[in-house]
């Protein structure tokens, strides 16, 4: 993909196509520049910075970095005292992530699956036609990470960690607070099933009193809320500066049609979330409920307010690798898929490393 960046950047800057001319050399060297675009400079303002006190009118009339949750931020400028450069920092963060990714993936995939799928499953999250922004300044590698953990370990019922995860998870993205619904199912539900367990009062209390590690995963969100009220006055300035973006509260039916009639980039971003949202509702019956509920609000909650980086939040849904691995049994339906993920992933890194708005 780093090939493909290069060569398109230069190719279109001769022809002054390239949007990229307005955006700064990260680090002054291309191989690595072209994975910071759009949200990037966001981040690397805030981990150089931190954020920006602004009043509460500010934060719906202007763009303000307090839109942006803190651990990635955070990260990178710890790991900057290191490496001297926030963005080096932040691409080392990111593909470490990428890898941690692929191993968790593989291991929770495993605990269901044979090996094949589960190697398949690693190709599928590497192909997605989006997974190039996995290894760009984004937070989309560790969201993928901590949501992999989480689930790993909820599975295998070390609840203490997935608490602990959870915590940091509702301090990377405002979604990840949610991932308290599926978990507290996968804890729950195998005691509801368990009429024996359930007559049995101290068992039973035995089994759900680690369940209130998941307690600790909206701290998170809770406390960057605090930190928000703090800088803003309002604890909800993050969700708030939202509208500078475009996003509003709405029916997500409506959200889908209005993209689907709307310019290139939010048609594009409409037909991506409606096959997600197909393929997901088509083979529900082939994955986990946990993981199913995952995918819903994973999907519908950005909806919810608006179409823009669909095919981004649409990346870190994992089950859809799953998915993907399960369904391409045969080696035709297998190479076919592989093939049109490979060519749709370059055309559209083509686009991103050049800031169109094909994938923001």
């Amino acid at each position: 993909m780093s090939i493909i960046g290069v060569i398109s950047r230069k190719i279109l800057s001769v022809y002054g196509e390239s949007q990229f001319a307005c955006q700064p050399d990260w680090i002054g060297h291309v191989w690595l520049d072209i994975w910071g675009v759009w949200d990037t400079g966001w981040y690397m303002k805030i981990s150089q910075s931190g954020y920006t006190p602004v009043s509460l009118g500010q934060v719906i009339s202007q763009e303000t970095n307090i839109a942006f949750f803190p651990l990635y931020p955070l990260l990178m400028r710890l790991l900057s005292l290191v490496t001297g450069n926030e963005y080096l920092a932040g691409l080392i963060i990111s593909n470490f992530c990428l890898i941690i990714s692929c191993v968790y993936l593989y291991r929770l995939v495993r605990l269901d699956y044979d090996e094949d799928t589960s190697i398949k499953s690693i190709k599928y999250l590497l192909l997605f036609p989006v997974s190039f922004i996995l290894s760009g300044v984004f937070t989309e590698s560790l969201y993928l990470t901590l949501t992999l953990v989480c689930f790993y370990y909820a599975r295998t019922s070390k609840w203490y960690i997935v608490g602990i995860t959870g915590f940091f998870l509702s301090l990377t993205r405002s979604t990840g607070v949610l991932i308290i619904l599926p978990l507290l199912y996968e804890g729950l539900m195998p005691l509801i099933r368990d009429k024996e367990n359930l007559k049995n009062l101290k068992n039973s209390m035995h089994k759900i009193l680690p369940l209130f590690y998941l307690s600790l995963i909206p701290l998170g969100t809770i406390s960057f809320m605090i930190f928000n009220y703090h800088l803003t006055g309002d604890f909800m300035a993050f969700a708030h500066a939202q509208v500078m973006w475009q996003r509003h509260f709405g029916n997500p039916l409506e959200t889908l049609l209005n993209g689907y009639h709307g310019n290139t980039g939010t048609a594009f971003e409409a037909v991506f979330a409606v096959i997600t949202i197909f393929i997901v509702i088509l083979f529900y019956r082939k994955i986990r409920f946990s993981y199913w509920l995952f995918c819903m609000y994973s999907l519908f909650v950005p909806l919810c307010t608006g179409i823009q980086s669909m095919p981004r939040f649409i990346l870190v849904i994992f089950p859809i690798y799953i998915l993907f691995a399960d369904i391409t049994k045969n080696h035709i339906s297998e190479d076919l898929v592989t093939l049109s993920f490979a060519l749709l992933q370059g055309f559209l890194m083509v686009f991103w490393t050049n800031s169109f708005n094909l994938v923001v």
